[in-house]
């Protein structure tokens, strides 16, 4: 049974300040488990029907800001386990948060590193990741939003023979491949995918 997480106004807690703290709940083979997500709000400002802040709730868009994110991170961590057939539950979901793992789709995690890039001016490798990810986008069509987990020998297969078909020889080729390996080895050290799902 896949997991579900949502966003919950917790009514059985009162602060001191009259507001009501916000909680993701995640429910998995009949059993929930709520994160709280360090905010609070006044109920006459939560749309209840709608399970978001109201138009006129104080501070709305940081506060949906923060809903946003953290639904998506969650999101993406019940879609990665999917992907990798593991057995997991509502708890352990939770203490995904606690050991401080992100994961990022391949698009993402190229956005990441070259930002990170840019703004250090480490630019020895910068041109190669530029490159992949041009490469990537022509080759998925611009759909980049897939985890590594995903990337698997009939993939990469798939992605030799685009290559082939575009006129590169098999020297371009090989620094395709030795750039995509360097990607995905440094999601494995951030904990980004599993060193088990390396096909490369």
């Amino acid at each position: 049974m896949n997991a579900t997480v949502n966003v919950l106004f917790y009514k059985s807690k009162l602060l001191s300040n009259g507001e009501n703290p916000l909680m993701l709940r995640i429910c998995k083979d009949g059993k929930r488990k709520y994160q709280s997500l360090k905010l609070s709000i006044n109920p006459k400002f939560w749309d209840f029907e709608k399970e978001k802040p109201k138009r006129n709730c104080p501070n709305r868009e940081s506060i949906e800001s923060v809903i946003s994110t953290n639904l998506e991170r969650v999101r993406k961590q019940i879609l990665e386990l999917n992907v990798e057939n593991k057995d997991y539950s509502a708890q352990s979901l939770v203490n995904q948060k606690d050991k401080q793992v992100t994961i990022y789709t391949v698009g993402d995690f190229y956005k990441k590193l070259l930002k990170e890039m840019d703004e250090g001016g480490k630019y020895g490798n910068w041109r190669f990741y530029t490159a992949s990810n041009n490469s990537l986008k022509a080759f998925t069509n611009g759909n980049m939003d897939f985890l590594f987990s995903e990337i698997d020998v009939a993939w990469l297969n798939s992605y030799e023979k685009w290559l082939l078909k575009r006129g590169n020889i098999g020297t371009t080729i090989s620094v395709q491949f030795r750039t995509l390996r360097a990607i995905y080895n440094k999601a494995i050290e951030l904990k980004c995918v599993n060193k088990s799902n390396f096909p490369i």
